[in-house]
């Protein structure tokens, strides 16, 4: 009975350890493409190593597109998330509201980021209601980036990006460079460089 009692408690306990050490969307630095499998619909893009998901168990509601980067050697290294596509004005005033809303829901996880918001020089898109159109044209950039000396769940890097597909609709891009990155992109490097 003790011995049930203690492999019950152990079981628990690293149950419990687990999830406390799960990172974004309940993804782990080095999960393989078979791990995460199990519980998401991955399908495999045209780019090496990267597969596609529409949602996660522990993903987002406002989140409908995941991108998640894989290498044979290093397993899980980098999630970019999606929202869903959303209306705006020429003016980007929803852009705004919603980029202002995830920044301060990721600053209060994961602290205050450098912020970027400026129209490149020479843009003909600088009138207020050029805006989105700048956004469109990848003359403005709204964005926000956090880099940690200390990993926070696994990830150190992340950024936060305002994205339009035109003078009406737009998406916010979120991505999580976990740990092992640098090894991850020197990985798929080597491989596609192998038959040179």
């Amino acid at each position: 009975m003790r011995r049930e009692k203690a492999w019950l408690i152990g079981i628990f306990m690293a149950v419990a350890n687990v999830a406390a050490q799960a990172g974004p969307f309940g993804l782990n630095a080095g999960d393989t493409v078979e791990a995460v499998g199990k519980f998401a619909q991955l399908e495999p893009t045209a780019d090496r190593g990267v597969y596609s998901v529409a949602r996660l168990p522990n993903g987002h509601d406002d989140i409908d597109d995941y991108r998640l980067v894989f290498s044979p050697v290093t397993g899980l290294c980098k999630v970019t998330a999606w929202t869903k596509p959303a209306q705006t004005n020429a003016y980007g005033d929803e852009i705004k509201s919603d980029f202002r809303s995830w920044q301060e829901a990721l600053t209060s996880k994961y602290g205050a980021p450098k912020k970027y918001d400026f129209l490149r020089s020479g843009s003909i898109w600088k009138e207020a209601n050029d805006w989105t159109m700048a956004l469109t044209k990848k003359e403005r950039i709204l964005a926000a980036f956090w880099e940690f000396k200390s990993p926070v769940d696994q990830v150190e890097k992340m950024a936060l990006e305002a994205v339009a597909s035109n003078s009406r609709n737009y998406m916010l891009n979120i991505q999580y460079e976990f740990t092992n990155y640098e090894a991850c992109k020197a990985a798929t490097r080597a491989k596609k460089n192998a038959n040179l």
